[in-house]
């Protein structure tokens, strides 16, 4: 299978600041993938050199196995991308807007109409067609922005920080979009927010200083089966952990006043974490802990202070 994106050996530097270090990434296509990193990572000089806004000081880059020339724009129409801050002249139809980011892509006029009007009914915002970008909601805003990157069908969209700043039902209804698209296109979504990630993304490259630190799947990342996390009621007391405590499976029980979490860590080499789960429920029951939410494994925001963590101490 061909790989939607590979970058090969990619280094990028701002006089002594090395933003890319030989960074080696491929994403399979037909599928969300999440990049997640701190402040400084390299995520934004990754996609500036993907888009061909910026050119690399050494490695290489492949769109649906097409090396790009360095420094050069990717073919029109196979890759398109939604910076997080982008906006619309506020004073344009959206409509007519829409149609010259088709025009750009190499579409005839009639073709980019069609396109205009496709993808705002892809995001459900058909009737803006006509209006001015001002008479927009922030979160209309967005979804608009989402529907450009989709012009011409293109094979690989990249949507940086789609949700940052939307209020949580704008927020959803972004995700629900993407949802519906997926397995149509492939799409890479940088975010801050790592549950969002978790939820949205089948596979997730972290990156740390420039380097891709991990990559993997978000259950291999995540490490489901040796821990599962409770939210309580209450904070438990010790005489309710003790029946936790006494399942010969359990390594470890810990409260958490950070998060107000319980953790409980297990050997699934003794027990599989369907039947470990549920008797650490019956042990919490049985001591009249009432619990709110039970998940297995850690959370991607978890693995990727660990992550990170690691990096920065070498």
């Amino acid at each position: 299978m061909t790989a939607a994106l590979r970058v090969t050996g990619l280094s990028k530097s701002y006089g002594s600041l090395q933003a890319l270090r030989g960074m080696n990434l491929e994403v399979q296509p037909s599928q969300i993938f999440g990049v997640v990193g701190p402040n400084g990572a390299g995520k934004t000089t990754l996609f500036s050199v993907v888009s061909g806004f910026l050119p690399a000081d050494a490695g290489e880059v492949e769109i649906a196995g097409k090396r790009l020339s360095r420094g050069q724009p990717p073919p029109k129409g196979s890759l398109s991308i939604l910076p997080q801050d982008a906006g619309f002249i506020a004073e344009l139809d959206l409509g007519m807007q829409l149609v010259l980011y088709g025009e750009l892509q190499g579409l005839s006029r009639a073709r980019a109409q069609d396109e205009a009007r496709r993808v705002l009914k892809l995001v459900g915002l058909s009737e803006v067609y006509d209006r001015k970008a001002k008479t927009l909601s922030h979160g209309m805003h967005k979804r608009v922005g989402i529907a450009q990157a989709f012009i011409g069908e293109p094979t690989l969209v990249i949507l940086d920080e789609p949700t940052a700043g939307l209020d949580p039902h704008a927020a959803r209804e972004i995700r629900a979009l993407l949802r519906k698209i997926q397995g149509q296109r492939t799409v890479i979504v940088s975010s801050h927010n790592l549950g969002e990630v978790e939820d949205l993304c089948n596979e997730v490259a972290i990156l740390d200083q420039g380097v891709l630190v991990r990559q993997d799947t978000i259950t291999g990342v995540i490490g489901g089966a040796q821990l599962v996390v409770f939210r309580l009621s209450r904070p438990p007391s010790d005489a309710d952990l003790v029946g936790l405590r006494a399942l010969p499976f359990v390594t470890d029980v810990a409260w958490s006043t950070d998060d107000e979490r319980l953790r409980v860590a297990f050997n699934a080499d003794s027990q599989p974490p369907g039947p470990a789960s549920r008797d650490m429920v019956c042990a919490l029951v049985d001591a009249g802990v009432l619990f709110v939410e039970m998940k297995l494994g850690k959370s991607l925001e978890e693995r990727f202070l660990e992550e990170t963590r690691a990096g920065a101490g070498s």
